[in-house]
């Protein structure tokens, strides 16, 4: 696990999102236009990009075709209106690579 992406080549996020105490649903609601951004042309580096909720707790799988991808994905302005909602307590991302097929 790093915690930075790797120069060149895929990788994947699994970031970990906690709602503030009661924000849970306006957390969800904020990261719908994310999920949308991430999963449309708007974000071709993208490969993958899913969220699971549990409760007050987000998981979402990323997949990005190289570092450039989450550079563009950071840029949407969707993902700034989410990160200046003030709607999440944590955030806690994790950068793996994947194993490659035989």
């Amino acid at each position: 696990m790093a915690s930075t992406p790797p120069a060149s080549g895929p990788f994947i996020v699994f970031a970990t999102v906690t709602a503030k105490p009661g924000k849970g649903d306006e957390l969800e609601k904020a990261l719908q236009p994310v999920i949308a951004n991430a999963n449309s042309d708007a974000e071709p580096l993208t490969l993958t990009y899913r969220c699971a909720r549990h409760g007050d707790v987000f998981r979402l799988f990323e997949e990005y075709k190289s570092k450039q991808g989450v550079a563009e994905h950071q840029k949407q302005e969707a993902y700034r209106a989410l990160g200046k909602s003030g709607l999440a307590a944590g955030v806690k991302i994790e950068i793996f690579q994947e194993i490659p097929k035989l």
